[in-house]
């Protein structure tokens, strides 16, 4: 572990180096008055904000605004990817009254007149003033129109609580902006060089995977490894908001607790114990009723030895069973629906547990010793692609490889963890653990793996920085052909871009956080 903090502080030095020149070239070739905006600093982006009021991860039932009315939120508004308030054409009822208008977000709740809308016209029809946090005890806001507007406060509000939506929820899966124009940092990356543009992002790529590391480092006080690669892979069957129930149901049913009940079952059946178990937890698991109202002999069958399977467990989980929401089916379109996410998290965690190669140690040990020589494209692809053919699952046995739901129709056959899938798992999750956990050798190789590995599907966030960064110019199409490129990406949007996305006032490439290092 010395040696890995070592290399950790190593990549995390030569990022802020990076960061610090690179942001010196930038502001030597832009006028003094583009550099007096500073970026505010808060220890929660107010784009996670955004996202709590976006998916309303809220108690519902105990909303009140700060005056002590009663707030119902009949829709939260389409969020908004332009100038002016956050959320529009939102609609909410207000001690009896419904008002419809507009939603504005923020941290702390000074932040509506440090950002000067009490004195511009077009937030006059923002409803709702939304933050985190209060800096004072005002209960209303002022309107350019002198209206008053009322505030409400989350922090004692959220469900799940803040540590877990911040730990699960990934802001870069919700709508961006898209920027007007290149940023003022594309005409300086053009005066680069090839090599040199190369070195700075795969820098600032090394540093984002860092950062999944110290993150993973920091939880290991509360979690094994196991039990970190367990949370990570539930997580990652999670789409947006409800990757805070899959984080939550890996809580209320530990790893280590399912295999040590699975000590008792045939290892046939071991599977099916841990999807029972986690489909009972999560009160996913239809009724009687519900369930054999038409459903066909196989549907019954399943259902009677899943059952039969959780009997003997039940008594274990009594006080944990989660609250019933529909919020597991939101935003999903049925190959996405939980059961079949928790059968494909059932196959991996049998995997994990296989007693003559265990997945995690068997992949650890393709990459401690089976990393190819040099730096051919192809034989890369190809190394990557048989690790990830372990991640795959396609069990043609398994029901909800042909159901999307426990009783409903038969469907044409589809893998419960596809390629794509698998490819991000294995890239995301397993190779950070491994500089995490494993030896040197297994660390070194780790870190090959990723500097090589092919560029993952991309989202909003690679996206918007591809034009901000490279409009047109072409060199997109072969810097990022790499997934460390496109993690650069990340990597600069959070650190320079977000909550400021519409235009580069608060770039920290012009008011650089870091300290000249020796």
């Amino acid at each position: 572990m010395g040696a890995n903090g070592t290399a950790l502080q190593r990549h995390r030095k030569r990022w802020q180096r990076a960061h610090m020149v690179f942001g010196e070239s930038l502001r030597s070739n832009l006028p003094v008055a583009e550099t007096d905006n500073v970026a505010e600093d808060c220890s929660v982006d107010e784009r996670l904000v955004q996202c709590i009021w976006f998916d309303q991860l809220l108690d519902t039932e105990a909303l009140v605004t700060a005056s002590g009315k009663r707030l119902e939120i009949i829709e939260p508004g389409r969020w908004n990817t332009g100038r002016g308030p956050d959320f529009l054409d939102a609609k909410v009822k207000l001690a009896g009254e419904t008002l419809a208008g507009d939603i504005e977000i923020h941290v702390r709740s000074n932040g509506w007149t440090a950002h000067a809308h009490h004195q511009d016209y077009e937030y006059n029809r923002v409803v709702l003033h939304v933050c985190l946090n209060a800096h004072d005890d005002r209960p209303y806001e002022d309107k350019q129109n002198g209206e008053r507007l009322e505030r409400l406060v989350l922090g004692s509000l959220l469900q799940p609580d803040l540590s877990t939506i911040r730990r699960t929820l990934n802001v870069d899966d919700y709508p961006y902006g898209r920027p007007a124009d290149t940023g003022l940092c594309h005409r300086n990356l053009l005066l680069l060089s090839e090599e040199r543009l190369t070195r700075f992002l795969e820098t600032a790529g090394r540093a984002r995977i860092e950062e999944k590391v110290r993150r993973y480092k920091a939880q290991t006080a509360s979690a094994d490894v196991s039990q970190l690669l367990y949370q990570s892979v539930m997580v990652g069957q999670g789409y947006k908001s409800n990757k805070t129930l899959y984080f939550l149901l890996s809580k209320r049913a530990p790893v280590f607790e399912m295999l040590d009940y699975a000590a008792d079952v045939m290892p046939g059946e071991r599977r099916d114990l841990y999807l029972s178990i986690l489909l009972h937890v999560a009160q996913l698991f239809p009724s009687q009723g519900d369930l054999f109202d038409g459903a066909d002999d196989e549907a019954r069958e399943y259902a009677d030895h899943l059952i039969r399977l959780w009997k003997p467990v039940r008594g274990f989980y009594a006080d944990r069973i989660m609250p019933p929401t529909r919020r597991w089916f939101s935003g999903m379109r049925p190959p996405g629906f939980p059961g079949r996410r928790l059968s494909a998290v059932s196959v991996l965690l049998d995997r994990l547990n296989n007693n003559d190669s265990p997945l995690f140690e068997s992949l650890s040990t393709m990459v401690r010793e089976g990393v190819p020589d040099g730096d051919q494209p192809k034989v890369w692809r190809d190394f990557v692609k048989e690790c990830t053919a372990l991640l795959i699952v396609e069990d043609g046995s398994a029901y909800f490889t042909t159901h999307f739901t426990l009783g409903g129709k038969p469907s044409r056959p589809q893998a419960l963890l596809g390629e794509p899938a698998a490819r991000s798992l294995f890239f995301n999750v397993f190779l950070p653990l491994m500089i995490l956990s494993g030896g040197e050798r297994v660390q070194d190789n780790a870190w090959r793996v990723i500097e090589r590995f092919p560029a993952l599907p991309g989202n909003s966030v690679t996206e918007f920085m591809q034009r901000r960064l490279f409009a047109e110019c072409g060199l997109e199409k072969t810097l990022l052909r790499r997934e460390l490129m496109q993690q650069a990406l990340f990597k600069i949007f959070h650190d320079c871009c977000a909550g400021n996305e519409r235009t580069c006032d608060s770039c920290t490439f012009l008011n650089p956080p870091f300290a000249p290092t020796g």
